[in-house]
């Protein structure tokens, strides 16, 4: 039996890596995205709104040259606007990766799994249902994205468990937090900062979001469900793994205490981070994503010492896994330069101005049609909820649009917001989530398209809807 325990306590399971095929291919739709864009600042006439909010044309005796496009990526880090927030998602990824590589080779990711498969062996696809609900409760109160892919080596292991794939792993990630922050209930990035701006409560059309919320929720549980069972279908009906059932109630008793370890240090990161964002003053700061990181380290070396054999061993362990999710700095950079050439091209403004002048012209049925698509041709863009908000909604609400109230228009900048933080590459989140899975995104959008195609619906429906009652 002591080899047993041995054996199991010491699986790895987190599998946290980088995976080259996928990284190769989104560095490559990611530059030809800069390439764009860099083009379009030829193209495009350069323009800004003065302090009075008027536009107008720039005279410029030049473009932005060909060889900024190559420096874009490091020029955004050093000094591009809201790089300090992108510092932050590269530090907090970076020890994600040393922290779990500490927590799988303690052993304690396989002995969380472990009970978790017990609990919900015979009720998984319940599990499913309450994991979707507590990740768009994070997502859709707190904003709470990107921080959230530290469960996913949790999820994948759940899911190897439970004969699932990678992409159900990831999706319980990427698919529950984009649809939460498609509705946007208190999210201080999205509906907080853009009712701010628009100088509107954030409580305005709450019952419309919340009814939203209960619907996409219902839909988005019942898609990861159909999902596990294609999976199941495919791998034959393979019969659940579960070890925990078989050992020895002192490998159990072992279990239950680096468990124990594991929930307190998760609990502790998501209480700073959920703290952080309810405090005004901390929340002005910006250091949500510092503090949780400092938890993490704090954490991982706390059980790395206990459970690792002393400090020594934990710092090689956890630099290993920090060395894994190093690539992920380059995609970041790469996705962040994008907005920063528009920027620096100063095409943005120009580009704003054409479409809000067409979409005054048009019926309110039609204008809050193309005012999301707008929308959604920024994001693609400025994946950055709180630049978007800063940007578009002041320009949005200056001059009203003809039958399209404030709420509508902040209702568009959700909806455009949300669920294609997981459909476009040049959002981070996305394009980490899916290389730490090892799949392409082409792969992504393959398994993912209808459910995207079936959020897009759901949302032109309830725009329509809303402009019909006047909201």
């Amino acid at each position: 039996m002591e080899n047993k325990r041995e054996n199991t306590t010491n699986s790895s399971v987190s599998e946290l890596k980088f995976g080259l095929k996928s990284f190769l291919t989104t560095c490559g739709i990611l530059l030809g995205v800069v390439i764009f864009v860099g083009i379009l600042t030829f193209i495009v006439p350069a323009g800004e709104y003065d302090k009075d909010n008027q536009f107008m044309l720039i005279e410029t005796s030049s473009r932005l040259p060909v060889w900024r496009w190559i420096t874009a990526p490091f020029e955004a880090i050093l000094w591009g606007e809201g790089n300090f927030t992108i510092i932050q998602v590269i530090v907090i990824i970076l020890v994600l990766g040393g922290t779990f590589r500490v927590l799988d080779q303690t052993g304690g990711l396989y002995a969380t799994v472990s009970l978790v498969v017990d609990k919900f062996a015979k009720r998984r696809f319940l599990a499913i249902w309450i994991i979707t609900l507590i990740m768009m409760l994070l997502s859709s109160c707190f904003g709470l994205q990107e921080q959230l892919l530290i469960l996913f080596p949790l999820f994948l292991s759940f899911c190897k468990a439970m004969n699932w794939s990678k992409i159900q792993a990831i999706s319980l990630v990427l698919i529950t937090t984009g649809v939460g922050f498609t509705v946007g209930l208190f999210n201080p990035l999205t509906i907080g900062l853009a009712s701010t701006s628009a100088g509107v409560s954030i409580l305005d059309g709450f019952w419309y979001r919340l009814i939203i919320f209960a619907l996409l929720f219902v839909v988005t549980s019942l898609y990861l469900v159909f999902m596990a069972k294609r999976d199941e279908k495919r791998n034959g009906n393979k019969p659940i793994v579960n070890e925990f059932a078989t050992l020895s109630q002192e490998v159990k008793d072992e279990f239950k205490r680096k468990t124990k370890m594991i929930v307190i240090l998760f609990g502790s990161a998501l209480g700073v981070i959920i703290l952080a964002s309810a405090i005004p003053f901390i929340s002005k700061l910006g250091i949500g994503m510092v503090l949780m990181a400092v938890v993490f380290v704090v954490g991982s070396f706390i059980i790395g010492a206990k459970l690792l054999g002393g400090t020594k061993a934990t710092f090689k362990c956890f630099f290993e896994g920090v060395k894994t999710l190093a690539p992920s700095v380059v995609v970041v950079m790469l996705a962040f330069s994008v907005k920063y050439i528009a920027e620096e091209g100063k095409i943005l403004h120009t580009l704003f101005y054409y479409c809000h002048t067409f979409l005054c012209s048009q019926p309110p049925y039609v204008a809050v049609l193309i005012l999301y698509a707008v929308i959604l041709i920024f994001e693609f863009f400025i994946p950055s909820a709180s630049a978007k908000a800063v940007l578009l909604i002041p320009l949005l609400t200056l001059v009203p649009i003809p039958g399209l109230s404030v709420n509508v228009i902040i209702l568009t900048f959700l909806f455009a917001d949300g669920y294609t933080n997981v459909l476009f590459p040049t959002c981070g989140t996305l394009v980490i989530g899916i290389s730490l899975a090892e799949v392409s995104y082409v792969e992504w959008l393959k398994k993912t398209g209808l459910f995207q195609l079936l959020l897009l619906v759901i949302s032109c429906l309830f725009l329509l809807l809303a402009v019909y009652i006047g909201l």
